[in-house]
Order: C-alpha cells, then sequence, then structure tokens
C-alpha cells in the first residue's frame, strides 16, 4: 500500500513522522515521507523522501521567529506568525502536497500540516488519517496543550472551552487562506466555518494521537476513532557507533545529565550556555551538550563538559542520569522511555504543557521557563532531581511502561484500517 505521510516543522515534528515511515516499509508498505529538505537524512531504507518547498531551519531564525521564541507563553504571537507564514507559502505548499501524494492510497497528515493532508486526500478522493504529538481534541479532562498552563486546576467545562477558543482563534484567520489558495487550487469547495478538527472527528476519520496514555491518558469523552496510540520512535541504525570521544567521555565517570533544546531559536544562546554550565558546576555532575539550532556552542568547555551537535536519544538518554530539555513532545516521550528524570526548559507552546505533565506524574520539578532561566534556578532544579531517589524510581517504572507500548504498531493498524473503510461523507 502507498502510504503519504505529511510533516512539516522543525525536526520534532517530522522524526516520529519519519519513524512510523520506517515502520511501515519494514512492514512491506511503500511509504513517502513530505517534509523540509534538510531532513532527509530521516528517511530510513525503502522510504520515498519528497521534500517540501520551505527552508524551516532559515524560518526559525528569522525575526518574527524570534520573537515568537521570546514570548513563546503567548499563544497568540505563535498564531500571528503562523498566520503569516502560512499566507506566504500556501499556494507553494499545496501544489507540493498534491503533487507529493498522488497515486498514494491513503494520506497521513500530523502536527501542522493536518489540514493541508485532509485536503490533498479529499483532491485524490482517498483516505486522510489525522495525528497530532499532542492532545489536539478538545476534552474535558485537561486545559489546551498550546496554552499557557493554568495556575489553579480548571473544572471540565473550562478545560473544553479553552480548546475550543484558542483552536477557534488560529482556525478563524486560517479559513480565509484556506478557502482563497489552498481549496481554491484544488476545486474542492469552500470549508465551513466548524472547526475542521472536530468536524473529521464527528465523521469518524481515524485521528492518532501519538504519546503515551502513561504521560497523559485518554481524553474520556473522545469518540472511539481517537486513539492514544503511543509514541512513534525513530531509533538509531542498528550500525550507528558513538564517535570515540563521545563513548570515551561516558566511560570516564559517573553518567552525566544531559541540556539540550534541539531546534529552540533563542537570542542570546551565549546566556543559555553559561546558566547551563553555571548550574552543572553547582550540581557538580558531569555533562553532555547537545549543540541545537540554538548554538550553544563553547571551544573551551571544562573538562566534566562534552559538547556534541547531535546523537540518537535512544542510544545516549539511557547512559544520562537526567535530561534537561525544552519539554519538545519527541524529546519528552525519549526522556519517559529512557526511565530517566526531567527537568524541563519550555520555550513555547505545547513544551509547557508537557513540563507540568512530568511534574505531574513525578519525574521531573517544575518547568522553567526559557525566558526566566538563571544558572541558580537550574541548578537547583538539577541538585534535586539526581538526589530525589523517588523521582528516578518513578521513572524508571514510567519508562518500562512506555517501552512495552507498541505506539508504531497500533498507528499502523489504523492506517490500514482506514485504507479498507468507506469513505467519511
Amino acid at each position: 500500500m502507498r502510504i503519504a505521510i505529511i510533516a512539516a516543522g522543525s525536526r520534532g515534528d517530522v522524526q516520529p513522522p519519519a519513524g512510523l515511515a520506517a515502520a511501515l516499509a519494514a512492514c512491506g508498505h511503500e511509504p513517502r515521507l513530505v517534509a523540509p529538505p534538510e531532513f532527509a537524512s530521516l528517511a530510513a531504507p525503502g522510504v520515498d523522501f519528497v521534500p517540501l518547498p520551505i527552508d524551516i531551519r532559515a524560518e526559525l531564525a528569522s525575526g518574527p521567529s524570534s520573537a515568537m521564541f521570546e514570548r513563546g507563553g503567548n499563544p497568540l504571537v505563535f498564531i500571528r506568525h503562523f498566520v503569516e507564514l502560512s499566507r506566504r507559502l500556501a499556494l507553494d505548499m499545496t501544489i507540493a502536497c498534491r503533487d507529493a501524494t498522488k497515486d498514494c492510497d491513503v494520506v497521513v497528515g500530523t502536527g501542522l500540516s493536518v489540514y493541508a493532508a485532509a485536503c490533498v486526500a479529499e483532491y485524490w478522493k482517498v483516505p486522510c488519517v489525522h495525528a497530532f504529538l499532542q492532545p489536539m481534541i478538545a476534552s474535558r479532562d485537561f486545559p489546551s496543550p498550546v496554552a499557557p498552563v493554568p495556575s489553579f486546576r480548571m473544572p471540565g467545562w473550562m478545560n473544553r472551552m479553552q480548546h475550543k477558543a484558542l483552536a477557534g482563534a488560529i482556525w478563524f484567520p486560517m479559513r480565509f487562506i484556506a478557502n482563497s489558495v489552498v481549496r481554491k487550487t484544488l476545486a474542492l469547495p469552500p470549508s465551513p466555518l466548524a472547526l475542521p478538527i472536530e468536524a473529521a472527528a464527528a465523521r469518524g476519520e481515524k485521528m492518532a494521537m501519538a504519546y503515551s496514555r502513561h504521560l497523559l491518558p485518554r481524553g474520556s469523552e473522545w469518540p472511539a476513532n481517537v486513539v492514544v496510540t503511543g509514541f512513534w520512535f525513530l531509533d538509531a541504525p542498528r550500525d550507528w557507533a558513538p564517535p570515540r570521544d563521545l563513548q570515551r567521555f561516558l566511560d570516564e565517570g559517573e553518567p552525566p545529565v544531559y541540556v539540550g533544546f534541539g531546534s529552540m531559536g533563542m537570542k542570546d544562546p551565549r546566556a543559555t550556555l553559561d546558566a547551563a554550565l553555571g548550574a552543572i558546576a553547582t550540581a557538580r555532575c558531569r555533562a553532555v551538550i547537545g549543540t541545537g539550532w540554538g548554538g550553544l556552542r563553547d571551544d573551551n568547555l571544562p573538562a566534566h563538559v562534552f559538547a556534541i551537535d547531535e546523537a540518537p536519544h535512544d542510544w545516549l538518554f539511557p547512559r544520562m542520569a537526567a535530561v534537561v530539555h525544552h519539554g519538545g513532545a519527541g524529546t519528552t516521550g525519549a526522556a519517559l522511555r529512557a526511565g530517566k528524570p526531567s527537568v524541563v526548559v519550555p520555550f513555547l507552546l505545547d513544551q509547557f504543557f508537557w513540563g507540568a505533565r512530568l511534574k505531574d506524574i513525578g519525574v521531573a520539578p517544575p518547568p522553567i521557563p526559557h525566558r526566566k532561566l538563571t544558572a541558580a534556578k537550574l541548578g537547583a532544579a538539577l541538585k534535586d532531581v539526581l538526589a530525589n531517589d523517588a523521582m528516578r524510581a518513578r521513572a524508571e517504572k514510567i519508562g518500562e511502561a512506555v517501552r512495552l507500548e507498541d505506539g508504531l504498531g497500533h498507528a499502523i493498524a489504523m492506517i490500514e484500517s482506514a485504507a479498507t473503510a468507506p469513505l467519511p461523507r
């Protein structure tokens, strides 16, 4: 079966779909990963890679993106930036997605690309599976994952209202672009005012929530077609080996902590690195620093700190004592699977939500927003994590449970089921 998976965004948005593509290829399907060109290396053998017309690294380094990262706790800043980006790219992205999905039997839309995927699936008259790394269907059981984390436990009706209000705040300005560009280009009738995600769920279309129920249980009122599959992991190739100097550093002493913020942009990388180094000194621990797209680089690091551009999380994290990260869904899942406690330094959107969830399930201290990061705060959090036997035991227990899940297997079953079901009306 030919299956197109569309994934637009940073590495954290693309790597889990790349894991799904690899698993589909291993099952004998013909997957096609449609993603920004810088992620071509994530396509496993047997996966056809089709680049999207976007330079995501350049977009994230732009002035508007920098403002978004600096004010990341405000979802309205993200919405404004996303709408403007969509306005610039909608036509080229629509044509690219249409052409990339030709002759496919199923289209899988992920994250920010879900709506475009649904439209091209409608154009080709094939099923669409909607996939999210966050709980994007409204529920009484938890607040919106893209809203600021509330300081009190909200009642169920307020959780639902918040979900719907933020979904509407994204959809209403996007609807004009959707109808005047996306659907017009595809010669489809205009989208109604109703939220597309709610309409698709009501029609019975398959919806995969690609995270673990041990991190966040399923919404109690969700319909049966909305499934929490478990995380989607893309593991390192079996023949992958670490650089000798990294392996030597790990062998020389106690397990270090990992500090890395992936593709997150930051106005002053030096200040962030200084805060991390100060915290490491306060906690008196060794550390591996992932330089990432944010540029946490220094050629004169102390001997107890080792810098890497990147290393597969499935190999690296089990060798760490704790993981300091931004709270992205993929990194959160990797830390949980490794059975390691986290210290979350969120930058924007769902990272605050996942940081709060890790605290709530007992595997992390309270998150430290990046805009409030200091050496003293991070150092205190690291000391707490490294000395907290109960937290480490809790992380190990949840790690065992996450490792038993088959998120990719559940997702593949959903896709295969969607391919044989009648198209929803």
